[in-house]
């Protein structure tokens, strides 16, 4: 819906002519020239904000060596989720090895498996608490890994609006935290499934996921680091200030 330019009358779905129902004004070509530089005017003026805008955002990325370092730094927990993190021993017969589990196969694993029986192993007696850590360790796990899509990625984007933000450091350090308690809880069912002697499988914590942990704790610490950083606030203003008063055209 819009309104005549002339005479402001509202003009309908139905309105399809060029022409103005009520002041039968050639609504396109009426004044024209005003129009065009009034809309040339306000382009203008979302160029040079988005300009402003985008000196924060190069600054909050790569504007000092620190934040350079920064950035493989916090990408580094996400390829390392690629590297061995669950270690499964077998132990049957005909069959004896270990077979390693990485981001991609145990997610591939649980899609394709009948979770609603696998919950049932939770009620059992003999298999209720070995059931319940390793649901728990899986749980911590995915949401350590979905951190940083949904949420770390999400604060490294917006940095650039608080450059003291915290929000990265808090989001690698819970993730962390939420990792090195699965790791924890995988090799605490393991322990249990040796303790009954049902020991056809156990499960443990693969040296890759130690190293997320660590990948996870310096990304958190260089995160730290850099929203304490001192910003020469001023001179970045004044940056910004002119790109946005910068013309294109």
């Amino acid at each position: 819906m819009a309104n005549c330019p002339k005479c402001n009358y509202k003009l309908r779905v139905w309105h399809i002519k060029a022409e103005c129902p009520n002041c039968h004004v050639n609504i396109p070509n009426y004044d024209w020239e005003n129009r065009l530089e009034q809309d040339s005017a306000e382009a203008e003026a979302a160029f040079g904000k988005m300009r402003h805008t985008m000196v924060y955002f190069k600054y909050a990325i790569i504007g000092t060596p620190l934040r350079i370092a920064r950035l493989p730094i916090s990408f580094l927990p996400f390829f390392s989720f690629l590297l061995p993190l669950i270690n499964i021993r077998f132990s049957m017969p005909y069959f004896e090895g270990n077979k390693n589990r990485n981001i991609i196969t145990i997610i591939t694993e649980l899609v394709k498996a009948d979770l609603s029986s696998l919950m049932t192993f939770c009620g059992s007696p003999a298999m209720g608490a070995v059931a319940k850590g390793l649901w728990a360790a899986f749980i911590l796990l995915l949401l350590a890994f979905l951190s940083l899509p949904l949420v770390s990625l999400v604060f490294l984007l917006l940095n650039y609006r608080n450059l003291h933000s915290k929000g990265l450091f808090f989001s690698n350090l819970i993730a962390g935290i939420f990792l090195t308690a699965s790791g924890i809880l995988f090799n605490y069912s393991g322990s249990l499934l040796q303790a009954g002697k049902v020991d056809a499988f156990t499960p443990g914590a693969a040296w890759g996921l130690w190293f997320c942990v660590g990948a996870f704790f310096l990304s958190s610490a260089i995160n730290l680091a850099v929203s304490k950083s001192s910003v020469d606030t001023q001179a970045l203003e004044e940056k910004a200030k002119e790109a946005q008063e910068k013309r294109s055209f």
